[in-house]
């Protein structure tokens, strides 16, 4: 397939993402996965060895946002 032809007005190409747009993404992605990890985790953690003096739901929220900030 040709190159596509180039203007000569100096602005009429596509532009990707800017260096703020893909680390906004990559933050994004990394929290979102660390986010699924630390429920996986700690659900996995709770069933094990309870949930402990906080009950399981903050039990299993502090896991999820430790993780999705380390990854993110």
């Amino acid at each position: 397939m040709p190159p596509m032809p180039s203007t000569s007005q100096g602005g009429g190409g596509m532009r990707g993402p800017s260096t703020f747009d893909k680390w906004k993404m990559g933050a994004m992605l990394g929290g979102s996965v660390g986010l699924i990890m630390g429920f996986i985790f700690g659900g996995f953690n709770i069933m094990r060895y309870g949930a402990g003096p906080n009950g399981p739901m903050r039990t299993l929220g502090q896991y999820m946002l430790g993780s999705g900030a380390t990854f993110g």
